[in-house]
């Protein structure tokens, strides 16, 4: 049987390590490893099988991810390719799938075919459990923690218990070089600190875009592809769907209260409608956004990322990252009205381009 695990349930931190753990065995292994990420709610089946099937160029083994995958409608072409791979029993490739939903949402195909150590559910932390253990570190490390300091660790990091062990132990390693002799941390210490220790994907670039800050955006952005350099192939998806629940939220907001919009915001995309607006981060976010987009120009940065997909997808190795740059310029200062290419190829040789900076 092909090497394929679902990693299920509410816990993202401890999903995550076992995804890194496994990363690192794979390279082990396979010391030419090409990690292959894609979004079940934009992933064509034919891209797809030819990632778990087909030999690549780069590396004689892959590692192919599937995010959000409680976001693929159970009758989705992918699932055929799912089940495909499950019974191929491959030795080129490893798939593993990632969804916050549990077993009892899979496929019941799917579901009767995986063994069970093939299924592995994380589970969230209540939320007095994680007070409770933010708490509990600091105390240990001779720290007291003010309540509200608390709540923005867990505002910032969401249900992550990886994040949170991470950040609490790196903040607690700054405060104790720092030999401060009040041993408080209140809110004020951590704000700036807690912005630098998220890792960069598509969702955290929108959450920039979202406050409109053009050189943060195209920091985030080179960050993301030095870390995966196929991850173009999702940006416009993700950044396109967020921007179609944010039309939503911002049309509910009409007539509807505060939560009953983000309750009921939802957005079309290739697989399943994504529906609402949960996290307190997220909230944050598009409430950004609205400050900082009206409706129309939504509408517009809507039809221009429409448009961006294809192009993207084919533009030329030496031209995606400018392709990228000039789109996060069209979308943040113009508000997805595109300027003439020279002036725009013009002004980030001259101001914008980060590629000579890192």
């Amino acid at each position: 049987m092909a090497e394929i695990k679902f990693l299920l349930g509410t816990e993202e931190g401890e999903k995550q390590n076992y995804l890194e753990a496994e990363k690192k065995r794979l390279r082990q292994l396979h010391p030419d490893l090409e990690i292959i990420t894609f979004f079940a709610f934009d992933t064509d089946a034919g891209d797809l099988e030819e990632a778990l099937f087909s030999s690549s160029l780069f590396s004689a083994y892959s590692l192919v991810i599937i995010k959000h995958y409680e976001e693929a409608a159970k009758d989705s072409p992918i699932n055929k390719v799912i089940m495909k791979f499950i019974s191929s029993g491959s030795e080129t490739a490893s798939l593993i799938v990632i969804s916050n939903q549990t077993n009892y949402s899979l496929p019941s195909a799917i579901s009767k075919a995986l063994k069970k150590d093939q299924m592995i559910v994380f589970w969230e932390m209540f939320e007095n459990q994680k007070q409770d253990w933010i708490r509990s570190f600091f105390r240990k490390e001779g720290w007291t923690v003010t309540n509200d300091a608390i709540r923005y660790i867990l505002d910032m990091i969401e249900n992550n218990t990886s994040e949170m062990k991470d950040c609490c132990s790196q903040l607690a390693l700054y405060f104790n070089l720092s030999q401060r002799q009040d041993r408080r941390i209140d809110i004020d210490d951590i704000s700036a600190f807690l912005s630098h220790t998220k890792n960069e994907d598509a969702f955290s670039l929108f959450a920039v875009i979202a406050k409109a800050e053009l050189e943060k955006a195209l920091s985030c952005l080179h960050k993301i592809m030095t870390s995966d350099a196929r991850a173009y192939m999702s940006l416009v998806p993700v950044l396109l769907r967020q921007f179609r629940l944010l039309e939503s939220y911002m049309t509910l907001l009409q007539t509807e209260s505060e939560d009953k919009a983000f309750e009921n915001a939802s957005a079309l995309t290739s697989g399943a409608p994504a529906r609402g607006i949960r996290s307190v981060r997220d909230k944050q976010t598009f409430r950004t956004a609205k400050s900082h987009y009206t409706p129309d120009q939504v509408s517009a940065v809507i039809c221009y990322l429409d448009e961006m997909d294809i192009r993207v997808r084919s533009a030329g190795t030496d031209d995606v990252m400018l392709t990228l740059e000039l789109m996060l310029y069209t979308i943040i200062v113009n508000k997805g009205k595109e300027s003439p290419v020279r002036l725009e190829r013009e002004l980030f040789d001259n101001a914008f381009s980060y590629r000579n900076r890192n």
